[in-house]
């Protein structure tokens, strides 16, 4: 039986330029595939972590600018997929910075961050170029490099036919940055 749980670890256990080749060999997109892999893998480090973390970190400032372009980028990928409510909310929040602490805080309530998080995924997935093992497989390994579906999300955007850009919050998770949408603000931090 096909159990991509199995793949998870592919990706850290192959990462060579040799092996991520091969991997994305079997895709028609294997040449994006490969250049958005090798672009997260060199933007994060392990250090004894199960998953990457992002090798960078910048000011306060640059958080909170790179957090408002990912911000405008989940209110375009909003309208993309008609979810009016949650473009508004994206449209009229304040970018604050918070402790990482406070954010986590945050993460925890029912927040309009996780429906936006819940109706992205939908959507993206649905609209995935193929429902084969292999894709089901590659996105496992995907997502076991960070352990973050939007990573996942931004190294495989030739596999959906969905024209959503997640390129802002690659910019944004490069550099340590983390958020919440709230009804009133967009809270970001950094690790």
């Amino acid at each position: 039986m096909f159990d991509k749980s199995h793949f998870l670890g592919l990706l850290k256990e192959h990462g060579t330029d040799v092996e991520l080749r091969k991997i994305f060999s079997y895709f028609s997109s294997s040449l994006d595939l490969y250049a958005r892999a090798v672009r997260v893998i060199s933007s994060g480090r392990s250090d004894g972590s199960l998953y990457l973390r992002p090798r960078f970190s910048t000011s306060r400032e640059e958080i909170a600018a790179l957090g408002s372009a990912w911000l405008r980028g989940q209110e375009e990928i909003c309208r993309r997929i008609g979810d009016v409510e949650i473009e508004r909310t994206c449209r009229r929040v304040k970018v604050v910075f918070a402790a990482g602490s406070d954010l986590d805080a945050v993460l925890r309530d029912d927040i309009p961050h996780h429906w936006l998080f819940d109706g992205i995924g939908d959507s993206v997935r649905r609209s995935k170029i193929s429902e084969s093992d292999q894709v089901y497989a590659l996105f496992e390994a995907l997502y076991g490099l960070a352990a973050d579906y939007h990573l996942s999300w931004y190294i495989g955007d030739s596999l959906f036919e969905l024209d959503v850009n997640f390129d802002p919050y690659f910019e944004f998770w490069r550099m340590g940055g983390r958020c919440a949408l709230t009804e009133s603000e967009f809270l970001v931090s950094n690790q």
